[in-house]
Order: C-alpha cells, then sequence, then structure tokens
C-alpha cells in the first residue's frame, strides 16, 4: 500500500511539474502575439521604435572600431568584392556613355557659342568697313570744290608767294577761261617747303609742292578741271584732291596690265579697259573685278 502511494504521488508531482514548465512558455508566446499584433496595428509604435533602432545602428557605426570590423569582414569576403567589381563592371559601360554625352553637349555647346562669336566678329568687321567707307565718302565729299595744280615754281621766301594770282593767271591765259580771285576761296602750297640749306640732303623730289585751290563752288571747280587737257604740254596739270583710300584705288587701277588710262571724276575711279575699249567705274576694292571680267 505504502510503496503504491509513493508511486501515484510521484506521478502527481510530475504532472505538477510539467504543468508549471510549459505554462510560462506558452503565456510568453501570448504576450509575443499581442505585442506582435499591438506593434504592426499601430503606425506610431513602429516608427518610435525604427527611430530607436536606427539610433542604435548609427551610435554603433560611429566607432571607429566597430567601423574597422566592418570595412575588414567586409573586405575580407570573397562575394562582397566580386559582387562590387561586377556592379562597376556592368556600370563601366554605361558611365563611359553618360561622360561621352556630356562631353559631346559641352562641345557642341561650345562650337555653337563660337560659331555666334565668329558670326558677331564678322558683322561688326563688315560694320567697319562700312563705317570707314562712309567716312571716307564723306571726306571725299568735303573736297568736292578742290583742285590741286603741280608744275607752278616756288618762290624763294613763301610767306611772300601770291598763290591766287598765280592760280588765276594760268587759269585764264592756259584754259581760255575769265575768273578773277573772288572765284577761289582759298589756295595754298600743298606739303612742307625745303629749306635752301638742306636741298642737297633731302629726299623729297626737286618738283615744285602743289597748290591746293578751294572754288567758291562746284560748279566753277568742274568748269576749270573740263578744260584741263588744254594744259598738256606747259608743264602745268590739274588733279581732284583724293583721300588716301581713293588715291590707293587709283594707284592700282592705273597699274592694271588690262587698263589703258585712268582718271577721276568727283573723287570717282574711271579707267578704259585696253581689251574692250570700254569704260569702267571703281567706287571701292570690291570693284576691282571689273579690270579683268
Amino acid at each position: 500500500m505504502v510503496k503504491q502511494f509513493y508511486q501515484t504521488h510521484d506521478k502527481e508531482k510530475t504532472k505538477i511539474y510539467q504543468y508549471t514548465r510549459y505554462k510560462p512558455m506558452a503565456a510568453t508566446r501570448q504576450l509575443k502575439q499581442q505585442v506582435t499584433e499591438l506593434i504592426m496595428n499601430d503606425d506610431s509604435i513602429l516608427k518610435v521604435i525604427a527611430e530607436a533602432v536606427s539610433t542604435l545602428i548609427v551610435e554603433k557605426l560611429s566607432n571607429e572600431d566597430t567601423i574597422e570590423k566592418v570595412a575588414s569582414n567586409i573586405s575580407r569576403k570573397p562575394d562582397f568584392v566580386n559582387k562590387v567589381s561586377e556592379n562597376f563592371a556592368a556600370q563601366k559601360d554605361a558611365i563611359k556613355q553618360e561622360l561621352y554625352e556630356s562631353l559631346q553637349f559641352d562641345h557642341h555647346e561650345l562650337k555653337k557659342k563660337f560659331n555666334d562669336l565668329e558670326k558677331v566678329c564678322n558683322d561688326l568687321r563688315n560694320t567697319k568697313k562700312d563705317l570707314e567707307w562712309e567716312i571716307d565718302s564723306l571726306e571725299q565729299y568735303g573736297r568736292r570744290n578742290c583742285l590741286l595744280l603741280h608744275g607752278v615754281p616756288e618762290s624763294c621766301d613763301s610767306r611772300r608767294e601770291f598763290t591766287d594770282t598765280k592760280v588765276i593767271d594760268i587759269i585764264n591765259d592756259k584754259l581760255d577761261l575769265d575768273l578773277d580771285k573772288s572765284d577761289l576761296d582759298r589756295s595754298h602750297r600743298l606739303g612742307r617747303k625745303i629749306n635752301p640749306a638742306n636741298q642737297a640732303t633731302s629726299t623729297r623730289s626737286a618738283k615744285p609742292l602743289p597748290i591746293i585751290v578751294k572754288f567758291i563752288s562746284h560748279n566753277i571747280k568742274s568748269t576749270v578741271f573740263r578744260q584741263k587737257r588744254k594744259l598738256k604740254g606747259s608743264g602745268f596739270g590739274f588733279s581732284e584732291t583724293l583721300t588716301k583710300r581713293r588715291m590707293e584705288i587709283y594707284s592700282t587701277v592705273s597699274q592694271h596690265p588690262n587698263i589703258e588710262s585712268a582718271w577721276t571724276l568727283d573723287g570717282r575711279v574711271i579707267a578704259l579697259r585696253s581689251d574692250t575699249q570700254r569704260k569702267v567705274f571703281i567706287d571701292s576694292p570690291s570693284d576691282f573685278y571689273k579690270l579683268s571680267n
């Protein structure tokens, strides 16, 4: 009886032990399940937990020893190195293409800006030429009443030389015109007179300085200039007063092998072609093609 009692008592103790052992484990699982459901159903709790975890991770990674350990562990993993190499190789062509397209874009942009600047420079250059010719035309127009008289001997004392008288005498005697000093605005020698003491060492031609004559009107100037042929063989001669640019044009035209003769009229260069005996008018270097074509 006693033996049977103790056996029965031991079995009850075993049941009690097993019940008390597994009951807390079931309760823990149930508690975990409830907590999980509570967290998953409440976004605010999830946000707080995520911030707390992030802060903990940052604090851990801020430690230099931790960083070195992580880096060392990662670098020793061949899978990670291979993966990085594969990713870099896969993106290499894409990076090269992107860089090439960027450089191409910059090249096209720079080329466009260069072309725009070149166009602006060409426009400014053309405008400058046009303005220079307009200024030259105005300067030539200001000389429309003037002529140069060549071949008149110079007086020893230039301060007492009455050029008006000499000009009127030559015009009336040689051109058979009837002018007086009132038809002249002014006249004077053009250039610097050579001192007789320096005559031997001077490089200037021994020809007398021309006299520039300004008439009171363009009509009188034109009348005199139309009669200049009568001065041929007399040692005297009339020519128009040209600007530097127009003088260069006249010199080029008169020396052209296809030109028989050249002259000017109111600042305009006129040439007679030897091959066609046709007159051509040269107003600027852009008209030089008329000398041959």
